[in-house]
């Protein structure tokens, strides 16, 4: 069974995949409002930041041998 300290990292790791995704479709939309193309620019860049903390943190449990699968 996976630990919940991985299992918490893997999952919010997956969340923020997929609102990244989501961020360039609602950037697109918001085609005609330079005001709503900005913000939705903003939150992308600021999830790719935590994106990247997660995948350092998880990569360091990996390293370590703290991730356990079974």
């Amino acid at each position: 069974m996976l630990e919940n300290i991985n299992y918490n990292l893997m999952q919010t790791i997956a969340i923020i995949s997929q609102s990244l995704y989501r961020y360039d479709t609602y950037i697109r939309d918001a085609a005609g409002c330079t005001s709503c193309q900005e913000m939705w620019v903003k939150f992308k860049e600021q999830r790719e930041k935590e994106l990247s903390m997660l995948l350092k943190e998880l990569k360091g449990h990996v390293e370590a041998g703290k991730l356990s699968l079974g």
